[in-house]
């Protein structure tokens, strides 16, 4: 299932708790009610990605951060960058997702942006790969009133783990993601809510129930998603002469109601026709210096539209250019990185 997808599902369902625990006495419903409203009326985004910054700690071989595919600047968003996206956005955007091209914990303020976010009334997701949890950032998740955090547990065994997570450390991660796991059920926290992502590859895809229960039952995790694995494709499809084709022989998954996003056709990968509508014209991405991208599938930034540090964000959103391409080229898939992107399953 479609990881985007499923943070929203995920999220309507917290909206819904919220609204209804909170039907008389909590502004939190009128807010939400209001910023859906605002959607509706003028269009606004319903959420948006937020890098913090552009710079890993693993080398994951499928990933475009640390390799080759990324050709554009990498740095860290500032502050003043991050608030006045949080200005320009908060009265009506529902959800911040830090993420992207990126371990967010690298950012030495991530936190604070998320509690700046929390406290605007602005829901929180938290993508990262886990590997930099220690006791002082559980001390700084707990504390920002982040709500979503979700943390890469994709095997179940230390070799394959540190293979594809290049640069990790088993028995630290899962023992660290435990802890955080620990401290939250001790202070009696509903939120964050922490979810394990598993990438399922050719590795994995045997063992998943094994990587289930070490999730759930061991480590402590709220929930489990598996995402479908996704290839850094730069054309329509993969040759034989294509450098990433060794990726593709040593981790598309064999198992064919697993392989979610591809099919081989004459030795070469294609993708399959998707399976959700894409769900960017409802959200944004806000690149680390502060571009405004078209989705996350334009890890170098070659669809930008404007800058928060230099404009509003819905003079940026509403411009001509932002509006076109949001309605007619995203919805009808015209972009050339359209025709290969593999994330609407």
């Amino acid at each position: 299932m479609n990881v985007a997808i499923v943070r929203d599902w995920i999220f309507q369902i917290f909206r819904f708790i919220i609204k209804s625990k909170f039907l008389n006495e909590n502004p939190i419903k009128y807010d939400i009610l209001r910023k859906l409203l605002s959607y509706r009326i003028t269009k606004t985004p319903i959420s948006i990605m937020v890098e913090p910054i552009c710079q890993c700690n693993l080398k994951c071989p499928l990933c475009t951060t640390p390799h080759k595919y990324m050709t554009r600047e990498k740095g860290m968003m500032r502050m003043e960058t991050f608030q006045k996206l949080l200005d320009d956005t908060y009265r009506f955007v529902l959800h911040y997702d830090f993420d992207f091209a990126g371990e967010p914990f690298l950012h030495p303020q991530l936190f604070k942006m998320v509690r700046l976010a929390s406290d605007r009334g602005v829901f929180t997701i938290v993508d990262s790969n886990g590997t930099l949890i220690n006791d002082r950032r559980i001390n700084e998740i707990l504390d920002s009133r982040l709500n979503v955090l979700a943390v890469n547990i994709d095997n179940a065994n230390q070799r394959t783990f540190e293979e594809f997570r290049l640069g990790a450390d088993f028995n630290k991660t899962i023992e660290q993601i435990k802890r955080l796991c620990e401290r939250k059920k001790e202070e009696k926290l509903t939120f964050p809510f922490i979810i394990a992502e598993i990438i399922v590859s050719r590795e994995n895809e045997r063992e998943l129930q094994i990587i289930n229960n070490l999730a759930l039952n061991e480590i402590g995790v709220d929930a489990v998603f598996y995402k479908s694995i996704c290839f850094p494709l730069h054309s329509d499809g993969f040759r034989r002469d294509n450098p990433v084709q060794e990726l593709v022989d040593k981790y598309l998954p064999i198992i064919e109601k697993v392989k979610k996003r591809y099919n081989i056709v004459n030795g070469e990968l294609k993708l399959k026709n998707p399976t959700f509508e894409c769900n960017w014209r409802k959200k944004s991405l806000v690149l680390w210096d502060g571009r405004v991208s078209v989705c996350c599938y334009d890890y170098d930034g070659q669809y930008t539209f404007g800058n928060v540090n230099e404009d509003h964000f819905l003079d940026i959103w509403n411009s001509p250019k932002y509006r076109y391409y949001r309605e007619k080229l995203i919805y009808n898939k015209k972009l050339a990185l359209c025709r290969r992107c593999a994330y609407s399953f």
